[in-house]
């Protein structure tokens, strides 16, 4: 099971190789909440880093007062455009700079002149309706499939085998517990597909689907459960060639039907860098958050950077 905690400790930041020919591309990327505030959260200038500021800061006194290095590889130029659903785009204008609280942490974004449906701003989090960017690059669209559609069934029986083996391993994890059904029973139970997202992709490397798949197998309450009965939850990447086997990568989780500690994926979109393709994607649990920029080939999903954007201890 890949959790906020994990990527973040095992990539805080991981710099994805130049691709050839793309070293004079600059851009940056931020989330843009409904509430237009922008946060921005990586460059781009043929490697990929983190310019802007996640810890405690002096805060500027007006955006003219940014430092240069936060800006990344754009500068404080650069013009932000705001890539929402349905490959709709808007020009975003900066207006100020402003602190606020995402889950139990305060983090410095930029007041934009968007502004989305209402929301209620007692949330630990803002919704996100998109992602801007800086610069020279383009989002392309990733796919919400049904998980009511065939795709998404026959997705199911695809992954099988392997949520099995996850769901065994995450069961004997527990060192003072013991899962009420074994490995036999628990397979009686059904692998429901809850969110599914995809993406053709194709570069020099090769063409392939790239799908990423959350899916759970839920049991019944027992006595002491309070009406909240065990689930597994999995999530993880299917990349599938034409004429081979899927690669199936897959995490599990045993927890309770109230979800704590799972984290589940908003996509936003991904980027064609020449011989590479890059998810970009938010990670988001009921404690905090993280923005990530994912590299996907044929054979391996790799992030290439993680920025947690608020979090709540446990």
């Amino acid at each position: 099971m890949v959790r906020i905690a994990t990527l973040l400790a095992a990539v805080a930041l991981i710099a994805a190789s130049p691709a050839i020919d793309d070293h004079d591309r600059r851009f940056a990327l931020g989330v843009l909440r409904r509430d237009g505030l922008l946060l921005p959260f990586a460059s781009y200038d043929g490697s990929w880093s983190v310019a802007w500021p996640y810890g405690l800061v002096n805060i500027p006194i007006s955006i003219s007062g940014v430092p240069k290095k936060w800006w990344g590889a754009v500068g404080p130029e650069a013009r932000w455009t705001a890539w929402l659903p349905e490959n709709s785009q808007r020009p975003l204008a900066l207006q100020k700079l402003r602190a606020t609280s995402v889950f139990c942490d305060i983090r410095l974004g930029i007041q934009t002149d968007y502004m989305g449906s209402p929301f209620n701003p007692r949330e630990p989090t803002a919704p996100k309706d998109g992602v801007a960017i800086a610069g020279d690059a383009a989002l392309l669209p990733i796919t919400t499939v049904s998980a009511n559609s065939p795709d998404a069934k026959a997705l199911a029986r695809t992954i099988t085998d392997h949520f099995n083996d996850e769901e065994r391993v995450a069961s004997r994890r527990f060192t003072r517990w013991k899962h009420p059904y074994d490995d036999a029973q628990r397979r009686t139970f059904p692998i429901q597909i809850e969110a599914m997202y995809r993406a053709h992709e194709k570069t020099n490397r090769g063409e392939w689907d790239t799908t990423f798949v959350e899916a759970v197998r839920a049991f019944p309450p027992r006595e002491n459960d309070d009406g909240c009965g065990l689930i597994t939850y999995a999530h993880g990447w299917v990349r599938q060639q034409a004429g081979k086997e899927p690669d199936v990568d897959l995490g599990a989780r045993v927890t309770y039907c109230d979800r704590e500690g799972v984290s589940f994926m908003q996509p936003f979109g991904q980027l064609r860098l020449e011989d590479d393709m890059y998810w970009v994607y938010q990670l988001s649990s009921w404690r905090d958050e993280a923005y990530v920029v994912s590299r996907v080939r044929t054979n391996e999903s790799r992030p290439v950077v993680v920025v947690t954007g608020g979090a709540c201890p446990q």
